[in-house]
């Protein structure tokens, strides 16, 4: 009970020390979510999330969405997946219906996970945009109920006017805390770039802490 205590706690104090140097500034962003997974027979899984965004010094509203994520489980390597996502904006309704995929290599203490998806995204059934996103992710088993994590995500989109090329990064760092055996808790910092292919980038630092009940 006392290591889970400390773990719960390190990661708490990584969380305020980042939160600390983040928040200030415009480019700031927090994100959180609780999100409930529910075992289905013959290796599917539905996973149910709501999350809020706040933006900005005041924590201003950016949005809120609820997400539905159907998946199977190929092996214990390979699942694929299907999520739905609806979102309120301050000003507008948007809908993501996506497909994709995931691959996850054990070695020892570490896990090596690559994730694809190709997503659309509507407004008022309008369709706003296509983008591929590819992931790539390195996860530290440092406890057996607390785990580190690195991710780097690729934004590739199919609209006419991006020829293609990839035009937002992600950098991702954080810690998976389990409080029990049917509960965790995720704390994480992003770095976001978005129109890369512009002489100044937009930047955006995201704090995210999210409630995982399975």
């Amino acid at each position: 009970m006392g290591t889970k205590k400390s773990l719960i706690n390190i990661c708490l104090f990584y969380f305020i020390i980042i939160l600390h140097f983040s928040f200030g500034s415009n480019d700031f962003e927090s994100r959180s979510a609780i999100t409930f997974q529910f075992k289905l027979p013959h290796s599917f899984k539905i996973e149910c999330k709501q999350g809020l965004w706040l933006s900005g010094q005041e924590l201003s509203f950016k949005q809120t969405f609820t997400e539905f994520d159907l998946s199977y489980k190929i092996n214990n390597r390979f699942n694929i997946f299907i999520p739905f996502r609806y979102g309120i904006f301050k000003d507008e309704i948007k809908k993501r219906i996506s497909f994709g995929g995931s691959y996850k290599y054990n070695f020892k203490t570490l896990s090596f996970r690559y994730k694809t998806r190709f997503q659309r995204v509507y407004e008022q059934d309008n369709k706003l945009e296509e983008t591929f996103r590819n992931k790539f992710s390195v996860i530290n088993k440092v406890k057996k109920d607390f785990e580190l994590f690195l991710s780097a995500e690729l934004f590739n989109p199919q609209d006419q006017n991006s020829d293609n090329k990839i035009n937002e990064y992600r950098i991702s760092f954080g810690a998976n805390t389990g409080f029990s055996k049917n509960k965790s808790i995720k704390t994480f910092y992003t770095f976001k770039a978005e129109d890369i292919n512009k002489e100044s980038p937009d930047i955006t630092n995201i704090i995210g802490l999210s409630y995982n009940f399975n």
